[in-house]
């Protein structure tokens, strides 16, 4: 135990370089799955009462006739 504290391998600077690779890891991967999702974050496909599909988006809040 004394050889550690010599190193100061328990010191707060080996537990703020963790802290920081930890809260990377979390950023990208929630990086990850908004791209990964963004079509349905943005967009919402709604049908009328004759069949036609349309396309809003959320961002504009504009309506469009989907393809």
């Amino acid at each position: 135990m004394k050889k550690l504290s010599k190193f100061k391998f328990f010191s707060n600077n080996l537990i703020n370089k963790r802290n920081f690779f930890v809260n990377l890891l979390i950023i990208s991967s929630l990086t990850f799955v908004l791209f990964k999702n963004l079509d349905n974050i943005r967009y919402t496909y709604l049908s009328s009462d004759d069949g036609k599909m349309y396309k809003y988006d959320r961002f504009f809040s504009t309506l469009r006739l989907s393809e």
